[in-house]
């Protein structure tokens, strides 16, 4: 939230200075300003789709250990349900005791897990948007760009479609730099 609302003010002051840039003498007549929405960028570049696709299959896995897991407590609990009423105390306590200890392993892998898709999304992430802000600088020279700003943070609220939006052109440079990656 407190990103955001840096990134709206950021804009917000970005754009006085543009307005009051526009306003003084020629070399703002020099000045050319184009936006890309670098979350756009992430979801449908290459590299992004196969991000997504790699940690569908890596969140997959985890939930498959997780369900074995989740199965045999379950199998505990009914055990101790339907058995309970006959053991002795001694083995009514080491089966509630054995149960909790499970339950609570269970609780900490399933916390562990969630960290570590969270960790490699943002790995993966990271990365291609590091490389997408490097096209965005190789794209905005060669347009003759002063200035690019990013759509999906806020910084925009409205655009129209024009050529000053160079996402797809992003999208296509990055494709093509990274491919394979």
């Amino acid at each position: 939230m407190r990103k955001t609302v840096y990134y709206a003010a950021l804009s917000l002051f970005l754009a006085c200075v543009m307005i009051s840039a526009f306003g003084t003498s020629s070399p703002a007549a020099d000045v050319k300003i184009g936006y890309a929405n670098l979350m756009k960028a992430l979801n449908e570049s290459e590299a992004g789709l196969k991000a997504k696709e790699y940690l569908k299959e890596e969140k997959k896995k985890l939930e498959d250990v997780l369900n074995t897991k989740q199965e045999e407590l379950k199998k505990s609990k009914e055990e101790i349900d339907k058995k309970g009423s006959v053991w002795n105390k001694e083995t009514l306590e080491a089966k509630e005791k054995d149960f909790r200890t499970k339950r609570d392993e269970f609780q900490k892998l399933y916390m562990d897990f969630d960290e570590q898709l969270k960790k490699k999304e943002q790995e993966k992430q990271g990365q291609i948007l590091e490389d997408l802000n490097s096209v965005v600088e190789e794209v905005a020279k060669k347009k003759g760009l002063t200035y690019v700003f990013e759509r999906s943070i806020g910084g925009i609220l409205y655009a129209a479609p024009s050529e000053a939006d160079i996402t797809k052109e992003v999208i296509e440079t990055y494709n093509k730099r990274y491919k394979g990656k």
